[in-house]
């Protein structure tokens, strides 16, 4: 979070002598000038250049002040209306190292003086000199008790010396003498957020926004500390605002494309992608989110695109692999998945999902063999996953090792007793051994674990059939139709049967 440096108080002087000189008169006749000492003519001179001095500032030529004043100094070196002047002027022209010296000896000379004080404390903070400084702000602080500025930048030192605690503590109180000031509050919430305290750093920044809504600083602020504390809707109006505010700051869009993202604007959060797609060139991580991004819009084409150019540029990326390789799977370019999934493995051969992909990329592409031995390793190091199992027991089933399928279907049981598809298998490999009793048993458990597997449906039809009894064997069909009327093994065995009539 950016912290504020509001420019300091430095008091405006006052000139410490009167330039008039008294009228004399003598046995009440006409007035008479004064007859001056060749000293005191030097004096009112002086005092006359330095006035000028003054009014070619007050003018608003600095510089003219500047070079006046410096001649000045030269002159009459001790003269404490030059050097609280000078001083006064070298904090204007960011010189304040010059000025510390200056303003040491008025304030010294001036003790009470709250303007002498003041000065002497923002030279040293603007010199650098922190710790008198915060001893000069602490005596500014007893001759003027209601003043909010020494506390603001007492906070500030502290914030530069990281002691967040007690710039909380500063701020806090230049808060309450000055309330609502909107670059206190920002300054604020910078302690507290350096402190850990985030809560109370996005309600100051939210209030240092509120108070000043065209400062883009302030609403950056209160957008990304709101972000952080996942406050999500309230983030979004100040990120909106920063953004129009400053288009070209990338990690400001970034950060709104995410709290559009979590709040589920996901067509907002890929406007903004696309915003800034040109300056990302070398930004795997945006690619990769561009593609997420379009993928949730149905933008395939484009989905791939930006997964292939984030692989351009880190091509080991394993997030980046997987996605485009299940994409290319669900496109039906089998093959090519296949070869991202192997290089997947080869990257992160310690991930049980890519192997999976990688056996169905494998077996999508016709390599039945492969896959099979890509499921037997996998269930070999995780035999609860059902779902890879059953992926094998089928293969194993179309390869015609029916007793290995059988194996599979009955270790799917022993993790999940209901899984409608093993139950179905166990019930198939008894059909074909003609045992239909106990073929129709677990066709039967598999439609009560699962009333709309129709697979089971059909295949108790043909146990019921083998069993002469096709009656019931049409109805079950039936019943099967209105839960799937485009199943094409439903409507060929229907028709089959029903023309095969019902004796």
């Amino acid at each position: 979070m950016k912290a504020i440096k509001v420019g300091i108080l430095v008091l405006a002087l006052s000139l410490s002598f009167s330039l008039s000189v008294n009228a004399q008169t003598k046995g009440g006749g006409k007035e008479q000038p004064p007859q001056e000492t060749p000293e005191q003519k030097k004096d009112r001179e002086q005092k006359q250049r330095i006035k000028a001095a003054v009014d070619t500032y007050n003018q608003g030529d600095i510089a003219g002040a500047k070079v006046s004043l410096e001649e000045l100094f030269k002159e009459i070196p001790e003269n404490l209306d030059v050097q609280s002047w000078l001083g006064f002027i070298y904090l204007r022209t960011n010189e304040a190292t010059k000025a510390v010296p200056l303003l040491e000896k008025v304030a010294k000379a001036r003790a009470d003086d709250l303007e002498a004080q003041v000065n002497l404390g923002n030279a040293y903070f603007l010199a650098g000199q922190d710790d008198k400084a915060l001893t000069q702000f602490a005596a500014v602080s007893k001759l003027d008790a209601k003043m909010s500025e020494p506390y603001y930048n007492t906070g500030a030192i502290y914030l530069k010396k990281q002691d967040y605690p007690k710039a909380v503590a500063a701020f806090s109180k230049a808060n309450e003498l000055k309330p609502n000031d909107s670059y206190t509050l920002n300054n604020l919430g910078v302690a507290y957020e350096k402190g850990k305290n985030l809560t109370e750093a996005a309600d100051c920044f939210k209030k240092a926004s509120d108070l000043k809504p065209e400062n883009a600083v302030f609403a950056r602020n209160a957008g990304l500390i709101l972000l952080q504390v996942k406050r999500i809707d309230e983030a979004i109006p100040y990120l909106e605002k920063a953004r129009k505010a400053d288009g070209k700051d990338l990690s400001l869009a970034m950060s709104l494309a995410e709290a559009y993202s979590v709040s589920g604007r996901k067509g907002d959060a890929l406007a903004v992608y696309e915003s800034v797609k040109d300056q990302k060139d070398a930004d795997a991580q945006f690619w990769f989110n561009l593609g997420v991004l379009r993928g949730a819009k149905g933008d395939t084409d484009g989905a791939e695109n930006a997964y292939r150019k984030a692989l351009e540029i880190d091509g080991s990326d394993i997030d980046t692999l997987n996605n485009l390789g299940l994409l290319l799977l669900r496109r039906g370019a089998f093959d090519e998945a296949k070869t991202t999934f192997e290089k997947l493995c080869g990257i992160n051969p310690t991930s049980l999902e890519a192997k999976i992909n990688l056996a169905a990329a494998t077996s999508k592409s016709g390599d039945r063999p492969g896959a099979i031995e890509l499921w037997k390793e996998i269930v070999r190091k995780n035999s609860r996953r059902v779902d890879v199992r059953l992926n094998l027991a089928d293969a194993l089933w179309a390869q015609g090792d029916l007793d290995a399928a059988k194996y599979h279907y009955a270790e799917v049981l022993k993790v999940d007793p209901k899984n409608a598809g093993a139950l179905n298998g166990i019930g198939v490999y008894h059909l074909l051994k003609s045992n239909l009793d106990q073929a129709g048993h677990y066709f039967r458990m598999s439609m009560q674990a699962d009333p709309k597997y129709v697979p089971s449906y059909v295949n108790l039809a043909l146990t019921l059939e083998r069993s002469n009894k096709r009656s019931d064997a049409i109805k079950l069909l039936e019943r099967a139709a209105t839960i799937d009327a485009s199943n094409e093994d439903v409507q060929k065995n229907l028709q089959r049967m029903k023309a095969a009539g019902t004796g």
